[in-house]
């Protein structure tokens, strides 16, 4: 069967990222035999002409989208993905009549609605190489797929909850102009495990994944990085797991392998504060390590425990000066205005970032409501959305205690008087200009080392 495989992601702030998905999904079908072809509409130029051509290029049995996320998760200026998908359908629709398979995590936060949204055949909850297959495999042999765990067919809302995979294997990245994203200021990107066992209250990694962590063979993915310089050009790696440095042991083993084994990458990672050692920490560095993002998430005790973070303001700190004496880069990530913030606790947050000194900050302003978590239940107790809201919009958790105003005013006024704070929704230190301006110099690595280095904000930190 010949299967084209459409990564539907046109955003590139603040870069382009390769759509490690349907690289894993080529790798599935291309191990059943299949004929597979991909293609990143990140670079389209002109979204039909460039469609009728793959299309006549690659007449497709099958046509596989895949929708990274709804919208950008920026307040207040929210940019809904939506509308650009469904152009997308549209012009497959008048163009072939092929099925249409939709998948993807942004697919699978709110899989019911956006199936009664789009006009597809077919659509893959979770993780989708093992369901693909077996969809392909019912729909070639002219069987109803009703019945594989996590696929929804058009016309009903009945499907089995999806079955995480027992074990995460390698992703076809020959299906994928590599080399484009190195040139486009991007970075590769590598996971070595999946599953979250945390419970944040906004997240939506265990709803994806599942709770239980599967760990790749850690050979298999030295392997991987050793192909990512050899065939692919690549200098620079994000390692997209939610959390890179859980399990310790595993990350342990792994940087001792890509030490031993001669892997000579820079790389990132997004850390979780509890689990960072001075052991650990020498480890990711003499292994590449570059810099860490820090998912702290706010500086209050009481806003760390709504969050249900799992970790203390002592773990922020000690994880922070741990960075430091290493000669370590590092960003923190804010979540500002969740349940229980309020004037004090911004303030507590700000206090703390100044004694902690990183790299650079990275603050978002309220917090994405997504189905089926914790946070959209207390959105619907306090008033915020309705609970027959299908999430597909854009909506925005901010405490009633400050109101999006105020915390619009204080972390504006906060921001601009410190160094190397970015804040994407109101564009302090960060614009689609200045990242396409930055990456015409070929610079690898998270951009936000270069802003903090660049210290654009008019007033020094405060001591």
């Amino acid at each position: 069967m010949r299967a084209l495989l459409i990564s539907a992601n046109r955003e590139r702030m603040p870069y382009p990222v390769a759509p490690l998905g349907i690289a894993y999904i080529a790798g599935a079908l291309k191990g059943e035999g299949h004929d597979v072809h991909a293609v990143d509409l990140c670079f389209a130029s002109n979204l039909e002409a460039d469609l009728g051509q793959i299309l006549e290029d690659f007449p497709p049995d099958l046509i596989g989208i895949s929708l990274r996320n709804l919208d950008n998760l920026t307040y207040p200026p929210s940019i809904s993905y939506l509308p650009e998908l469904e152009e997308l359908v549209e012009i497959l629709r008048r163009r072939t009549s092929v099925p249409l398979v939709i998948g993807g995590s942004g697919f699978s936060v709110a899989p019911l609605p956006l199936m009664q949204r789009l006009d597809v055949d077919f659509g893959i909850v979770g993780e989708g190489e093992g369901s693909i297959v077996r969809l392909v495999q019912r729909w070639e042999g002219g069987h109803s797929p009703h019945g594989i765990p996590g696929v929804l067919a058009k016309g009903t809302d009945e499907f089995l909850p999806p079955l995480p995979l027992e074990s995460v294997g390698a992703p076809d990245r020959s299906i994928l102009d590599n080399r484009r994203y190195l040139k486009e200021g991007g970075m590769a990107n590598l996971q070595t495990k999946r599953g979250c066992p945390f419970c944040c209250i906004y997240c939506t990694y265990p709803l994806l994944e599942g709770k239980r962590v599967r760990l790749r063979d850690v050979g298999a993915v030295v392997r991987e990085l050793k192909e990512l310089q050899a065939d692919h050009g690549m200098d620079y790696v994000y390692f997209v797991d939610d959390i890179f440095n859980y399990p310790p042991d595993y990350t342990e083993v792994l940087c001792r392998a890509m030490i031993s084994q001669g892997v000579k990458l820079k790389w990132t990672a997004f850390v979780n504060p509890r689990f960072l050692t001075p052991e650990i920490t020498a480890f990711m560095i003499k292994a590449g390590c570059e810099g860490v993002e820090v998912g702290a998430d706010s500086g209050s005790p009481q806003i760390l425990k709504s969050y249900g973070k799992g970790f203390g303001v002592e773990d922020i700190v000690r994880t922070s000066h741990l960075c430091r004496e290493a000669g370590l880069n590092f960003v923190i990530y804010l979540l500002l205005g969740g349940p229980g913030e309020d004037e004090r606790s911004l303030r507590e947050t700000f206090d703390i970032i100044d004694r902690l000194a990183p790299t650079a900050v990275i603050a978002m302003l309220g917090i994405r409501i997504y189905p089926h978590t914790p946070l959209q239940e207390i959105a619907v107790q306090e008033g915020v959305i309705h609970r027959d809201d299908d999430l597909l919009e854009p909506k925005f958790y901010i405490s009633p205690l400050i109101g999006s105003q105020r915390l619009i005013e204080v972390v504006t006024e906060g921001a601009m008087q410190r160094s190397g704070w970015i804040v994407p929704g109101l564009e302090i230190n960060i614009s689609p200009r200045l990242m396409e301006a930055i990456r015409k110099f070929g610079i690898r690595g998270p951009l936000w080392e270069l802003a903090g280095r660049m210290k654009k904000s008019r007033i020094r930190p405060l001591s």
